[in-house]
Parts: C-alpha cells; structure tokens; sequence
C-alpha cells in the first residue's frame, strides 16, 4: 500500500468501526428502553425498593443515545474524508470515559441514590461496551489525527 493511501484507509476504517458501535449502542438502548416500556423490570426495581431506577436509567439511556448519534456522525464523516470530524471525534471519545467512569463513582459515593444508579447503570450503559471492549477511546483519536491530511 502507498503510503499516501494510508490517511484515507485510516479514515475509512475509524468510520466502519464508529458506525458499527454506534449501530451497536442505538440498537441496544432501543432493546433495554422497550424492555423497561413493557415492565421488564418491574420486579427487580420493586424487590431492591430502587425508587430512582427509571428516572436514572432514561437519563442514562438519552445520554448513551446522544453520545451514538454523534459517533455516527463522526463516522459517516471519516467515510466523506472530512478531516472537521477529528476534534469532535476525540472530544466525544474523552467525554465517553469522563461519563462511564463518572456515573459510576457517583453510584458508589452518593447513598440515597446510589443502588438505583448502580442498577440502571449497567442497563443503560451496555451498549457503549462494544467501544469499551475493543477500547475504541484508546486508538480512536489517536488514528483520527493520523489521518489528517498533511
């Protein structure tokens, strides 16, 4: 491969894998949400007397949903090769962490909300997994602004 190429293959392959992550997340939180529509965890949140469960969890659910409609965006503009798409990118990516790891120290350190957020924290949160998983903040941006034309 030329080494010239190497920028638009970058590119390309940071919108794929935005795109399926955000594809990922959409679809979960719409699975989690019409789950939690239809009473799915009615029980759970009656047996663990978790009176803040579902304000917590559509909260977390628009931020997530929020958080994969910009992925998405940011994805189909690595596709185009709009180089205006890399701060967003990496922006949205540190947001991502600072969130995660921000509810969770909140779940644990505030008592009297604290087991209700814990609770919809895991529901809500699923689907920025697959991006956790493959650890998409690491090498994300850090490829995005390798792809930048010189």
């Amino acid at each position: 491969m030329r080494h010239d190429r190497l920028p638009s293959v970058i590119a390309t392959a940071i919108g794929i894998v935005a795109l399926l992550c955000a594809a990922f997340g959409v679809f979960y939180n719409v699975n989690s949400c019409t789950v939690a529509m239809r009473g799915g965890f009615d029980s759970l949140v009656a047996q663990h007397e978790l009176s803040r469960f579902y304000p917590a969890f559509f909260i977390m659910s628009a931020i997530c949903v929020t958080f994969y409609i910009l992925l998405f965006w940011c994805g189909v503009q690595f596709l185009r090769r709009r180089s205006r798409a890399v701060l967003p990118f990496t922006v949205l990516m540190i947001v991502e962490v600072v969130y995660f790891f921000t509810i969770a120290l909140f779940g644990l350190h505030v008592p009297e909300l604290g087991i209700s957020i814990a609770a919809a924290y895991g529901v809500a949160n699923g689907g920025l997994m697959a991006q956790f998983v493959i650890l998409f903040p690491v090498w994300g941006p850090p490829c995005a602004i390798r792809a930048l034309p010189r």
